[in-house]
């Protein structure tokens, strides 16, 4: 069995990378999968044609997000930036 957060104090972070007019529909994916993960827009993409946005969840999240971040690429332009585990500290 995969290690929990509270075990490793690990957390999957993602930088993605989408197109700023269909932004809003990765926003509302997000939130509509309440709780699986939490995400901020980068500051300097908000002058540009695309979004950068960090998404970061608990460690035993992450595959489940994996899936849900491949569903989506099915339907929009989706960047993966960066993927790594961090610690939390």
């Amino acid at each position: 069995m995969s290690q929990t957060y509270f075990q490793s104090k690990e957390l999957f972070y993602l930088r993605l990378r989408v197109p700023k007019d269909e932004a809003y529909f990765v926003y509302f994916t997000f939130e509509s999968n309440e709780g699986m993960c939490f995400y901020s827009t980068v500051d300097e993409s908000l002058k540009g044609a695309y979004r950068d946005i960090d998404v970061k969840c608990s460690i035993e999240f992450r595959e489940s997000l994996k899936e849900l971040l491949a569903r989506l690429q099915t339907e929009i332009r989706l960047d993966i930036l960066q993927e790594e585990v961090i610690k939390d500290f």
